[in-house]
């Protein structure tokens, strides 16, 4: 375990600020936002890939579109199938 991991969990910090991993909101299967993201790998009406620090993360679903983009978060909106992370 790296310091700033186990300084993060000693003092009960949020993970998310601290070690900079994404949080991943989800409203029911309409909406998704992230939070402390890399980019936008690709961009399509069915799958939308979004770099992160652990990986790219990859949304599917149906007639997906961008509701909002920020420097620190992106909200997602479409009918929601699957969220995954790829290796």
């Amino acid at each position: 375990m790296d310091l700033r991991r186990g300084v993060t969990e000693a003092l009960d910090l949020p993970k998310e600020i601290m070690l900079d991993l994404p949080l991943i909101s989800l409203t029911g299967r309409e909406e998704v936002t992230v939070e402390n993201h890399k980019g936008i790998l690709t961009y399509g009406e069915e799958s939308i890939r979004i770099g992160t620090k652990v990986g790219t993360l990859c949304i599917r679903g149906q007639d997906l579109g961008l509701k909002q983009l920020t420097g620190d978060a992106l909200v997602i909106t479409g009918k929601l199938v699957a969220l995954e992370f790829l290796t």
